[in-house]
C-alpha cells in the first residue's frame, strides 16, 4: 500500500472514531449504557475501514496478518498482562498505598472474597490460586476478543504491516502507537479512562501506556506472524488487568494506581523495544 494511502487510512480512522465518540459523549454522557455500546462500535470502526480499503485495493490486501500464526505466542500476551496486574497490586500493597477487595494474601495461600474467578472463591493454596487466575485470564481474554478483534485486526494485522514496508518494524510500531492514541482522544479528554485527572491521563499517562502496549502488541504480531496474539493481550488488559485495577482499595489518590500501572506497561514495552532491536528480534518466527 502506498504511503499516501496509509496516511489517508489513518486520518479517516481517527476522524471516524471522533465522529462516533463525540456525539455520544456530548449528547448521552459517559455513564449512559448506550454510550458504552457505541464505544464497542468504535472499537470495530478501524477494521470496517480497513476492510473497505482491502475491498478496493489489491495492495491493501497484501501482507495482512490475519491467520493464527505461531500458536505458542497466543497465551504470552495474556500472561504478561496478567502479571502486570498482579505486579501493580503487589507494589501498591507493599507501599501501603492500596489493598485488594478480592484477595487476602498469606504464606500458605490466598483468600478470595469475590470477583469473576472461574474456579470460585474461598481460601486457596497457591497452586490452586494460580490455576484460578490463569483459567480466568484465558477465558475472559477469549471472550474479550469480541471487542478487541475490531481494533487489533486494523492496528496490528493491517496497518502495522503496511507501515513496516516504508519505515521498518520499530518505527511502524511507534507510528501505530501515535495513531492509536489520537483515535482514543475524545473519550480520554472526557475522562473515560482517567476520570480524576483527564488531561494528565490523556496527554501524559495514556500516551506512555499506548507506547508500552504497542511495543508489546507489535512484538507479538511480528514474532507470531499474526494479530491474534495481540488481540488476546488487549483483551487481557480490558478484562483481568482492568478488573484487578478497579478492585483496588486505594488509600490516597487514584493517580497512585495509574502511575504504577503506567510504569509497568512502559517497562514491558521497553523490554520489547530491546528485543525488537536485537539481531533477529524483528523477524517473524519461521
Amino acid at each position: 500500500m502506498t504511503l499516501r494511502a496509509i496516511v489517508l487510512y489513518a486520518i479517516l480512522a481517527i476522524a471516524l472514531s471522533w465522529c462516533i465518540q463525540l456525539p455520544a459523549i456530548l449528547l448521552l454522557g459517559l455513564d449512559n449504557s448506550l454510550t458504552k455500546a457505541v464505544f464497542i462500535l468504535v472499537m470495530w470502526s478501524p477494521t470496517f475501514l480497513a476492510l473497505a480499503f482491502m475491498t478496493r485495493s489489491r495492495a491493501a490486501r497484501e501482507g495482512v496478518r490475519w491467520r493464527l500464526g505461531k500458536l505458542g505466542y497466543l497465551p504470552i500476551g495474556i500472561g504478561v498482562e496478567t502479571m502486570i496486574a498482579f505486579a501493580m497490586l503487589g507494589i501498591l500493597m507493599l507501599a501501603g498505598l492500596a489493598t485488594s477487595g478480592w484477595f487476602t494474601f498469606a504464606a500458605s495461600g490466598v483468600s478470595v472474597a469475590g470477583g469473576p474467578w472461574v474456579l470460585g472463591a474461598g481460601f486457596q493454596h497457591w497452586p490452586l490460586f494460580l490455576l484460578n487466575v490463569g483459567a480466568t485470564a484465558i477465558i475472559y481474554s477469549t471472550i474479550g476478543l469480541v471487542a478487541t478483534t475490531g481494533e487489533e485486526f486494523a492496528w496490528r494485522g493491517f496497518l502495522q504491516g503496511h507501515l513496516e514496508q516504508h519505515c521498518g518494524v520499530v518505527a511502524a510500531i511507534l507510528w501505530v502507537a501515535l495513531i492509536w492514541w489520537a483515535w482514543h482522544l475524545p473519550g480520554l479528554i472526557a475522562g473515560y479512562n482517567f476520570p480524576e485527572t483527564p488531561l494528565l491521563g490523556a496527554l501524559v499517562l495514556f500516551p506512555l501506556q499506548m507506547l508500552g502496549a504497542s511495543l508489546l502488541f507489535g512484538w507479538l504480531t511480528v514474532r507470531s506472524g499474526s494479530f491474534w496474539s495481540a488481540a488476546l493481550a488487549h483483551a487481557a488488559v480490558n478484562s483481568i488487568q482492568q478488573g484487578v485495577f478497579d478492585d483496588l482499595r486505594l488509600s490516597g489518590s487514584a493517580l497512585d494506581g495509574h502511575l504504577v500501572r503506567t510504569a509497568l506497561i512502559f517497562v514491558v514495552g521497553a523490554i520489547c523495544w530491546w528485543r525488537l532491536r536485537s539481531p533477529g528480534g524483528s523477524s517473524e518466527v519461521s
